[in-house]
């Protein structure tokens, strides 16, 4: 009875080589396919792994295949086997070598604590929906098998992130948020060496409420998720995505990049908080809420309440890159600073990523201004460090509350009828010559106002000026006008001698002039 009992074993044994380690006795059903797989560990040992990884690097013989295994057994090979197989992290790797284990389904309860960091298309523990390139198998039932990568489900993910994505920053690598996690793509990345540690990309994420930082992260006020990319990336066709969850809890920035020898290589911070009000403050802008521009340059500048909004459509990366300049005058210079007294303002200067946020093309900032009266600001940016062109811009307050004391006192008819009409109504009350266009382009105040005045009494002209037969008052309208919403108002004081006519209007020089009239001031 022994003999036979250790003769059907060894017959079993010698059916089942190379694998004669996953031999069941007569009292176990192995004659259904596939019965074992589902009840018992067949290759506990996972001994099977060899005979897969020589058949990869048989299929492969000039390749360098990289390969996922949930335990990596790579002594069982040959020393020259061994530098041919990469051991890589599921989502870099090229075959996936999976070993059934009943107590070991494909896919883990909690895909997150087994790495399973990446697009729901591109999840490596959904084994069943990839190509099966080879199986080893035992009573009819797998031990090992080996799936490919399907690189249609890849390449679907990292389209779909680009363009459904909510773009955040661009560096060494596009930075998106979609579906509650962070993805960082590239179109020029190679996958990391098997021989090296690969890329360490700091991730710092600033939650709006402090108390929800875990408590050995309150000192810091960030929670940090540094990681490797290789351990969370796929490779493919020389692109790379790599998928970082965001935490449950309301984000307010995000820090992250990469540092080498202490050094910065790339850095891209993202003010959630600020990208949120500056898609409100644009929506705001859009409707009317701010208004008219109080001052256009490189950057449409908005007063509203108590704050300065800086706004630029078409926006490209680094306009927002150099230090923005913002002085403050205030209408008593006792409410200055006693170091700022003698400058005569108050420096708000800042850094567009502290106050504004880049969306969708889009740069949107803004400043709460001081709550003292102010006479004017002066505000732009100095030239970029990468070589652009500077751009400044001067808002008189005090002029445009006197523009509108003027503008409504005409509107109220305290005027009385135009002197004269052209592309400005000019209006004459006691000593002040009144300029008004509304609905007043941007560009009909550039060219320069000329203004001649005839007196009555040519005696009263200096001496140099008799010749000609007036005064030349021309100015710019920065020097005497101010914009209220689409109004322009400009008002410029008359010599006190008696006047007989006034000519007005405006002209560039060089090209000659844009308008004129010329009208009798008797007074």
């Amino acid at each position: 009875v022994v003999g036979v009992g250790l003769i059907t074993t060894l017959t079993a044994m010698a059916a089942l080589h190379p694998n004669q380690q996953v031999y069941f006795n007569a009292l176990v059903d192995t004659k259904t396919p596939g019965a074992l797989a589902k009840r018992y560990d067949m290759d506990y040992w996972q001994i099977a792994q060899r005979q897969s990884l020589e058949y990869l690097l048989a299929r492969y013989p000039d390749a360098f295949p990289r390969v996922w295994m949930l335990n990596s057994n790579r002594l069982i090979l040959s020393k020259n086997d061994r530098e041919r197989i990469s051991i890589i992290s599921p989502h870099s790797a090229d075959f996936y070598l999976w070993i059934p284990r009943w107590r070991y389904p494909l896919r883990p309860a909690n895909p997150q604590e087994a790495g399973g960091y990446i697009h729901p298309l591109i999840d490596p523990w959904n084994m069943e929906d990839k190509p099966l390139i080879h199986s080893v198998r035992a009573y009819d039932s797998p031990i090992a098998l080996i799936y490919g990568k399907d690189d249609d489900a890849y390449r679907a993910a990292y389209d779909d992130v680009a363009a459904n994505g909510d773009s955040l920053a661009r560096s060494d690598f596009d930075i998106y948020a979609y579906d509650g996690a962070l993805y960082y793509l590239s179109d020029n990345c190679l996958p990391p060496a098997p021989s090296r540690a690969d890329l360490r990309i700091f991730l710092h994420i600033t939650p709006d409420n402090p108390a929800d930082l875990p408590a050995d992260r309150v000192e810091h006020g960030f929670e940090n998720r540094d990681f490797w990319f290789g351990e969370h990336a796929a490779f493919f066709d020389g692109k790379c995505v790599n998928r970082q969850p965001l935490p449950d809890y309301q984000v307010a920035r995000i820090a992250t990049g990469v540092y080498k020898g202490g050094k910065s290589v790339w850095r891209a911070d993202v003010n959630l908080a600020a990208r949120a009000a500056a898609r409100w403050m644009y929506e705001g802008i859009l409707a009317g809420d701010y208004g008219a521009p109080a001052a256009q340059s490189d950057f449409d500048l908005y007063l509203s309440g108590n704050g300065l909004a800086y706004l630029k459509e078409n926006c490209a990366e680094g306009d927002a890159e150099a230090r923005f300049f913002l002085h403050i005058f205030p209408a008593d210079p006792a409410d200055l600073a006693e170091d700022r007294r003698e400058s005569g303002f108050e420096n708000l200067d800042f850094r567009f990523t502290d106050y504004g946020a880049y969306v969708d093309g889009i740069c949107v900032a803004e400043r709460e201004l001081p709550g003292y009266a102010i006479a004017g600001i002066r505000t732009g940016q100095k030239a970029a460090a990468s070589g652009g062109d500077g751009w400044g811009a001067d808002i008189d307050l005090a002029g445009r509350a006197a523009a509108q004391a003027v503008y409504d006192s005409i509107a109220a008819g305290d005027y009385g009828q135009p002197a004269a009409q052209s592309d400005f109504d000019l209006y004459i009350s006691g000593n002040a010559l009144t300029y008004i266009k509304e609905s007043c382009a941007p560009g009909d105040t550039d060219a320069r106002f000329l203004l001649h005045i005839f007196p009555a009494n040519p005696a009263d002209l200096p001496a140099d000026r008799r010749e000609r037969g007036f005064i030349n008052l021309d100015f710019r309208f920065d020097d005497h006008g101010a914009r209220i919403g689409d109004i322009c108002v400009v008002e410029r004081e008359l010599p006190d001698y008696a006047i007989e006519r006034v000519r007005a209007g405006q002209f560039v020089s060089g090209e000659g002039v844009v308008w004129r009239v010329e009208f009798p001031a008797a007074r």
